[in-house]
């Protein structure tokens, strides 16, 4: 019985002492394996790290690149800025520009009531500053016309329609035309052409903002003129 008891206690002391050694080394086991995953951890931070400064030194890199050719370009546009801009002024000066300032329009007035001077009727035409042989942008009394004004303020009648006449009318003569439009209208006569005047195709030229208008306009027939003021 003794014997029993005696392999029993060795068999129980030998466990526990297996126990022990199995329990240290798995303990050392997990130890090891925890610092592993430590540095492990350690290594893939200091990877991040030196990854992200690295995209940030390429970063920068590449905008100071790009900084450069931009302030190349900077560069040369000033040059040329500065190479053309006396070019331009040349140019501008270089070019006479007719000062003028275009007259504001003021309601002509009722002439019904005004003696009537002379009548003729006749074919009216159209014409325009840009005409053919009109290079001077003035009319044969020296008005400025080359900006494709129609009117001539004048001081006791107001606005009214500048035409080209023959020479039975003067410089200055106001007319009043009937059968051209919806309403009688006041034009002076500022202007002459050769083939326009008593006897001939047309008795007057009337003045429009273009010739491109004047070909649209054409041709007025049977147009009644009535002189209300002979010259200035």
């Amino acid at each position: 019985m003794k014997k029993i008891c005696n392999y029993a206690f060795r068999i129980v002391c030998v466990y526990i002492v297996v126990l022990t050694l199995f329990s240290l080394a798995s303990a050392n086991v997990t130890i090891e394996k925890e610092s592993y995953l430590v540095q492990n951890s350690n290594i893939t931070k200091q990877l991040n790290s030196k990854l992200i400064a690295d995209v940030v030194v390429e970063q920068e890199e590449i905008k100071e690149e790009l900084e450069i050719p931009q302030a190349k370009v900077e560069e040369q546009k000033e040059v040329i800025q500065q190479e053309t801009t006396p070019v331009i002024e040349n140019q501008e000066s270089g070019v006479e520009q007719p000062q003028v300032s275009t007259p504001s329009y003021i309601a002509p007035i009722d002439t019904t009531s005004f003696p009537v001077l002379s009548t003729n009727v006749g074919t009216v035409s159209h014409y325009g500053h840009d005409c053919y042989g009109c290079t001077s942008g003035k009319t044969a009394s020296g008005y400025y016309i080359g900006d494709g004004r129609i009117y001539y303020n004048d001081p006791a009648y107001g606005s009214v329609r500048i035409v080209a006449a023959g020479s039975e009318y003067p410089l200055g003569s106001i007319l009043r035309l009937t059968n051209i439009g919806d309403s009688p209208m006041l034009v002076i006569v500022l202007d002459r052409g050769g083939a326009i005047g008593s006897g001939k195709g047309r008795i007057l030229d009337l003045l429009t903002e273009s010739n491109a208008v004047a070909y649209q306009q054409g041709l007025k027939y049977n147009v009644k003129v009535e002189a209300l003021r002979l010259g200035y």
